[in-house]
């Protein structure tokens, strides 16, 4: 067996010096039980939405236009993933050709629902780049132009084990739209819930994919293992388009997950990845914690200036 120095991976037949070579004799790619092809032959287009049959209210909108600006940002993630080492993996780069075409349809699944409502639109409900702070400014120039620069110099160096990390990234994030989703079609009733029902149930091949492919480079190797714990700390949160936070973030979180069995329901989320490496670690659920103690201290604070 051939393996790298700097780290070291143990990788299967077929690679030499971190390339992929092929051999007739030896699968040349990482493969899990997900059927790919058969993902990719069924890849479902646009969901059909009864607009005279919306009704939402205007909080109910508000919370689906955040999470239709998540659905929506499925080309930023996939040129995060492209440009990097990832871009190498055969099966992760087929998939997310089906990935981004049925992301594509459940964003527009959303906003079909928001532009039905009496309620503010998907396009008034979007906030504006000069409402974000300094810090998410910064954070999305780094995405716009830092990270396509950086981040195929940085695959170069750490190599395969980057992909566990994006894997473990996608597979908490896609499920944690999932709970945030379900959250919020408690809420509803009629169209909307039926179509926020057929989201969920579009996304669960999606996390199955993900998670898989997760699972199978972390019980791998360590250095895979640790590649992908790194990937999950602080400053990123799933809730966000490539790591950049919406300034209606605190708000929107602590509307969806006011329930208690649903921030139950996100950690056992978290935990399908979380619990195989160091620290269990909970993206999701620090996210909405946050979220939660930012929103108590502007009450806070509004009531004490209310009092002066």
């Amino acid at each position: 067996m051939v393996t790298n120095s700097r780290p070291q991976v143990e990788h299967p037949p077929g690679h030499v010096r971190g390339r992929l070579f092929s051999d007739v004799e030896h699968p040349i790619v990482l493969r899990t039980e997900f059927d790919v092809p058969g993902y990719l032959a069924q890849a479902r287009g646009r969901i059909a939405v009864d607009s005279e049959r919306i009704e939402i209210s205007e909080d109910e909108a508000r919370d689906l236009g955040f999470l239709w600006r998540l659905e929506n940002s499925a080309l930023a993630e996939t040129r995060a993933l492209l440009a990097s080492w990832t871009a190498n993996e055969a099966r992760i780069t087929a998939f997310v050709t089906g990935w981004g075409y049925e992301r594509y349809w459940l964003a527009r699944a959303l906003r079909d629902i928001l532009e039905a409502s009496p309620t503010p639109s998907a396009d008034s409900a979007t906030p504006t780049d000069s409402r974000r702070g300094p810090v998410s400014r910064l954070r999305g120039i780094w995405v716009e132009r830092g990270l396509p620069i950086l981040a195929p110099v940085i695959g170069g160096v750490v190599k395969e084990p980057l992909t566990a990390g994006h894997m473990a990234r996608l597979a908490i994030q896609e499920a944690t739209l999932q709970a945030a989703e379900r959250a919020v079609r408690a809420r509803l009733g009629g169209e909307a819930a039926r179509v926020l029902t057929e989201i969920i149930d579009r996304r669960e091949e999606i996390i199955a994919f993900f998670r898989s492919e997760a699972v199978a480079r972390i019980r791998r190797s360590r250095i895979e293992a640790v590649t992908a714990r790194a990937h999950l700390i602080r400053p990123w949160a799933p809730l966000r388009i490539v790591g950049v936070a919406e300034p209606d973030e605190a708000r929107a979180l602590t509307s969806i997950f006011a329930s208690a069995a649903d921030r139950r329901g996100l950690i056992d989320s978290d935990a399908e990845i979380g619990q195989l490496l160091p620290g269990n670690p909970q993206p999701s659920m620090n996210q909405v914690t946050a979220a939660l103690r930012s929103t108590r201290r502007a009450h806070a604070r509004a009531g004490r200036n209310h009092g002066i």
